[in-house]
């Protein structure tokens, strides 16, 4: 079988570029991906050979009346891309190139079959966005439970499939155990958007007393963009916080970490950062926002209300009373389960039956 991955992302990617490289281990199959050449996943994947081969092909994803000279292109080029290569399923992650992969369908040689992938909890909004959903897609596949429910979708659809985002647990593996001291580093590779909720964190760090604020430090994986000192300005002075730009190996600064976060409270519909940092040894905070509650248990988290500094604060307190040996001991909690709910092997499997019952 012959799967064309798209990805319309122009920069980092986030979640969806991991997404990809996952889907992208799966021993079955011949697989193309397609993707704008300025992507974080585009040099990831020319630098792993798929350039040289011909199996990575530079394809842009516009949208809007203004762009149509340059949607025709490159469905065109996406038309070719399908014909060259015999593509069975292309597998879209995005809307705009789910419509681009729509406009393509009836100008090709070989009729492909589309699935689509949700990665977020945002709203399907408008009678066409809901038909090319529903019928145009062979099979639509949601990475959290909570999706359908939150956006408002039939659940029973037989075309939706739920598939957990899964990681390579080999990979994300702490190389040694690193027992809990006096002071406490609280670490986050899910970034620095607004709504990852990590502003309402270091709020509850600058109202605790000046001694136990002490004990605690930030580190960032991310950027702090001037953007972000809007209605609710971060003073650098709140807390001990270090941004460390974007990373492509983000392991060497969750190896210093105590406990992981993500602290989302829109948009989220699963968080590789959480699954990783679980898997390194590293107990997660969490919102309750809907999509996120399933991540952890008391064993090996924390769950604190969205958007609220005085509840991550109440957390953090209770945290910091905690013995170092109990701390110690859900950070080998965390990686039990990760080890027990996160294995890749379990998505790529998943998707594979996606794929065969649509073929």
């Amino acid at each position: 079988m012959n799967i064309l991955y798209t990805n319309f992302h122009t920069g980092h990617g986030g979640g969806h570029t991991t997404y990809v490289l996952a889907l992208l281990q799966n021993p079955e199959h011949n697989k193309f991906v397609a993707c704008p050449p300025s992507s974080r996943l585009y040099k990831i994947l020319a630098e792993r050979g798929m350039e040289r081969e011909g199996r990575l092909i530079p394809l842009q994803f516009p949208s809007g009346l203004g762009r149509l000279p340059e949607t025709a292109r490159n469905t065109r080029a996406l038309i070719r891309a399908i014909d060259q290569h015999d593509i069975d399923i292309v597998h879209t992650n995005g809307s705009s190139d789910n419509r681009m992969a729509l406009y393509a369908s009836p100008f090709v040689k070989k009729k492909f079959k589309t699935v689509f992938t949700k990665h977020n909890t945002y709203k399907v909004k408008g009678a066409v966005s809901l038909w090319r959903l529903n019928k145009f897609n062979a099979a639509v596949i949601f990475v959290s439970g909570q999706i359908c429910k939150t956006i408002g979708l039939d659940s029973s659809n037989p075309r939706y499939h739920v598939i957990d985002n899964c990681i390579d647990l080999d990979f994300w593996k702490k190389n040694k155990e690193i027992h809990t001291g006096e002071h406490l580093t609280l670490v986050s590779s899910a970034g620095t958007a607004r709504h990852k909720g990590w502003t309402y964190l270091v709020d509850a760090i600058d109202g605790l007393p000046e001694a136990e604020k002490k004990r605690l430090s930030i580190i960032l994986m991310g950027r702090h963009e001037p953007e972000m000192e809007d209605d609710r300005p971060i003073a650098a002075t709140k807390c001990d916080i270090t941004y460390t730009g974007f990373l492509e190996d983000t392991r060497p600064y969750l190896e210093k970490g105590d406990i992981g976060f993500v602290l989302s409270y829109k948009a989220e519909a699963s968080s590789f950062a959480s699954r990783e940092m679980s898997a390194m040894s590293l107990p997660v905070m969490i919102s309750d926002f809907p999509v996120m509650r399933d991540y952890v248990d008391q064993s090996c988290g924390w769950v604190t209300r969205a958007q609220d500094a005085e509840s991550i604060r109440e957390t953090l307190r209770k945290i910091l009373a905690m013995p170092p040996e109990e701390l110690n001991g859900m950070k080998r909690a965390a990686r039990l389960k990760a080890e027990r709910e996160f294995s890749i092997q379990r998505m790529l499997e998943a998707t594979n039956k996606v794929y065969s019952g649509i073929i």
